[in-house]
């Protein structure tokens, strides 16, 4: 009891001193508990679809639809993450992702599993906005950079368990089970968060606050595409994975989830620290090379070591850029537009998470796993000459 009340009565300060302040750190437990949930049950929901009677296209056309409906309610989750209480949007969105997992759980159709998964789309949308958004307040400003890859540590941690324990407990006992175990975990999450002290700074509601650069930051759309070519390895693995693996008799595809997190657990917080002193190409170029490779490995791995080098890379591409990103977005706008410069960002990884997994669905159906990952390897590095002309144009507009 004296933690709780240790966590409720820790000071808020106006502005934070140090980034481990108490506040922030149970912002990072509760990451690991909702992404714990999150990260069990969505490796397991092209496998539950098409044990429902999906093909392979609409189970993945499914699984993108929480990227379709996050993308829609970008621009209304972004001003919302600005002009309302941040905690109160994020204690919204993780009752609504409960309900979500509680429908999983209690209707086994494909209606219920596409209801669900919009319903996670659009909490999914205000929560991955508002939690960066909401962490900021705890963070020093000269340490921005550092902060946002930190608040994504919980989420990067629960990939070390989530989709291990998710695959392990559908297979031993059941996907209802594995439901369960998620609703779970959400609630704790739930619980852990209304601890968090927070001072909102109400402010008069005026209509003129949701014009357009309150909604999206046409400024940080590029980057928002860039970092949507980052997030395709992401949901490329969390569509398909579990699949190549029964298909090519692959066992403990699950550690691929395991090396990816181990991996971005280390390396995250030294990309924050670069791109707060050397900027973000240092990050940029390799990342996409990282990136190819790791969709490269999985098209062609026929045993659990390309399986794990693949996830080797997404930490060294995705783990790394895409908090990079976040964070440099931020810094440019401004922490009181902490909300639109996340929404943006995330746009663009909705976009993309929209469309690959829908493609890679059609292409691995047609011509098979390995042409529709290699492919997507391609995609991926076309990203090096787009970044590089938009770097030019920055510099010729005095931007970096």
């Amino acid at each position: 009891m004296s933690l709780i009340n240790k966590i409720r009565n820790a000071k808020v300060e106006e502005e934070p001193t140090t980034l481990w302040n108490i506040p922030f750190i149970v912002v990072l437990v509760f990451g690991f508990l909702s992404g714990a949930a999150n990260q069990m049950v969505n490796p397991n929901l092209s496998k539950y679809a098409v044990s429902l009677g999906a093909s392979l296209s609409l189970a993945g056309t499914i699984v993108g639809l929480q990227a379709g409906m996050a993308m829609c309610l970008r621009p209304i989750s972004g001003a919302a993450s600005d002009l309302l209480n941040r905690k109160y949007v994020m204690l919204g969105s993780i009752c609504i992702t409960s309900t979500a997992y509680l429908g999983y759980l209690l209707f086994r159709n494909i209606t219920a599993v596409i209801i669900c998964r919009l319903l996670q789309g659009f909490s999914f949308s205000f929560m991955s906005v508002a939690r960066t958004a909401f962490a900021s307040a705890y963070m020093p400003k000269d340490k921005i950079g550092e902060g946002v890859a930190y608040t994504s540590f919980g989420v990067v941690l629960s990939q070390i368990v989530g989709p291990n324990i998710g695959l392990w407990v559908s297979d031993n006992f059941g996907f209802e089970y594995c439901f369960g175990t998620a609703l779970i975990l959400s609630l704790s999450g739930l619980a852990v968060l209304s601890l968090v002290p927070y001072k909102h700074t109400k402010g008069k509601f005026k209509k003129d606050k949701l014009k357009l650069g309150n909604l999206i930051s046409v400024e940080v759309i590029p980057y928002a595409l860039l970092g949507g070519m980052f997030s395709i390895t992401t949901q490329l693995a969390n569509s398909f994975i579990a699949l190549v693996g029964e298909e090519r008799g692959i066992s403990n595809v699950a550690m691929f989830f395991t090396t990816y997190a181990v991996i971005a657990l280390i390396t995250r917080p030294a990309a924050g620290k670069v791109v707060d002193k050397y900027g973000l190409a240092v990050i940029m170029y390799p990342g996409f090379v990282f990136g190819a490779l790791s969709m490269l490995f999985i098209g062609v791995a026929q045993g659990l070591p390309l399986i794990l080098m693949s996830g080797v890379c997404k930490a060294l591409s995705q783990g790394m850029a895409l908090p990079s990103i976040q964070g440099s977005a931020i810094k440019r706008l401004g922490r009181e537009k902490a909300g639109v410069a996340s929404a943006t960002i995330h746009m663009g990884q909705d976009l993309l998470n929209l469309v690959a997994p829908a493609l890679g669905g059609v292409i691995a159906s047609q011509y098979g796993y390995t042409t529709m990952y290699c492919g997507f390897a391609g995609f991926i590095i076309l990203g090096i000459p787009i970044y590089a002309a938009l770097r030019r144009s920055e510099k010729k507009r005095g931007i970096v």
